[in-house]
C-alpha cells in the first residue's frame, strides 16, 4: 500500500512536504550525493466539484455583460473559459463537472474582466458574490459600492475611526474596510455596524487593510 505525504506547517503557514516510495533515476541520485539542488514539482489535484452557487455566480456575471454589451452569452463563456485555458494551460473547461479551483479561477477571470470594462453589476449578482475575496477587493481598490454599485464611492471602516484624528496621516493597518457609497456609508452610522451587517448580509465581507489600501485612505 503506498504510504501518504506528510505535510508539517511552518511558523508563516507555508508547509513543507515529505513524499514516500518516490522513485529516482540514476541522475537525479548522483545530483543529490554531489549536493546538487534537485526542482520537483508538486501539484495538488482537486477533486471536489463545481458548485451549484459557484455556477449561479459565472452565469450571473455573463448575463450582466451580455447586457452591458449585447455580446452572445454562449460567446462570452467560451471566451472566458478558453482565456483560463490558455493561460493555465487546462484541458477544455466543462462546467458540468470542472474542479472547484477552476470555477474559482474562472469566476476571478471574469470579475476582473468586469470591473476593467466598468460592466455594472445587477444587485442580485453582487448580492452572490458579497463572501468572495476578490469581488469585495475589487470593489474597494475600484471604490465601487458593493451594496449598490456606485462608483466613487467612500472607503468605509467596519469601526469608526475616532474624532480629531488625521485620516491622511494615520496608517489604517489593523482595520477593516468596505467601499460604500454616500447613502449607505451614512446608514452604517446611523443604524450601527451590527444592523447594518445583518440588514445586508456583509458580516464576512470586511476586508483587512493592506498596503495599497494604507495609501488609498491616506489619500495617495
Amino acid at each position: 500500500m503506498q504510504r501518504q505525504p506528510e505535510y508539517i506547517k511552518n511558523e508563516d503557514g507555508s508547509y513543507n512536504v515529505v513524499v514516500p516510495d518516490v522513485q529516482l533515476n540514476e541522475m537525479d541520485q548522483l545530483m543529490i550525493e554531489n549536493g546538487y539542488p534537485l526542482d520537483v514539482e508538486l501539484n495538488i489535484i482537486d477533486g471536489r466539484k463545481i458548485t451549484i452557487k459557484q455556477r449561479k455566480k459565472i452565469f450571473a456575471l455573463i448575463n450582466d455583460i451580455y447586457m452591458h454589451t449585447g455580446q452572445p452569452q454562449d460567446d462570452l463563456r467560451q471566451m472566458f473559459q478558453f482565456y483560463l485555458q490558455t493561460i493555465k494551460g487546462y484541458d477544455p473547461i466543462s462546467l458540468s463537472n470542472c474542479s472547484v479551483t477552476v470555477a474559482r479561477e474562472l469566476i476571478e477571470v471574469i470579475l476582473e474582466w468586469t470591473f476593467l470594462h466598468n460592466v455594472p453589476l445587477n444587485h442580485k449578482t453582487s448580492d452572490l458574490l458579497k463572501e468572495d475575496a476578490k469581488f469585495i477587493y475589487l470593489t474597494v481598490i475600484n471604490r465601487q459600492c458593493i451594496i449598490c454599485g456606485k462608483p466613487k464611492s467612500d472607503l468605509a471602516h467596519k469601526q469608526a475611526i475616532g474624532r480629531g484624528r488625521n485620516r491622511n496621516k494615520m496608517d489604517h493597518y489593523g482595520h477593516e474596510v468596505l467601499a460604500l457609497c454616500r447613502n449607505h456609508h451614512t446608514e452604517q452610522h446611523q443604524i450601527g455596524i451590527n444592523s447594518f451587517n445583518r440588514k445586508y448580509h456583509l458580516e464576512n465581507s470586511w476586508i483587512k487593510v493592506d498596503d495599497r489600501l494604507n495609501k488609498m485612505l491616506k489619500g495617495r
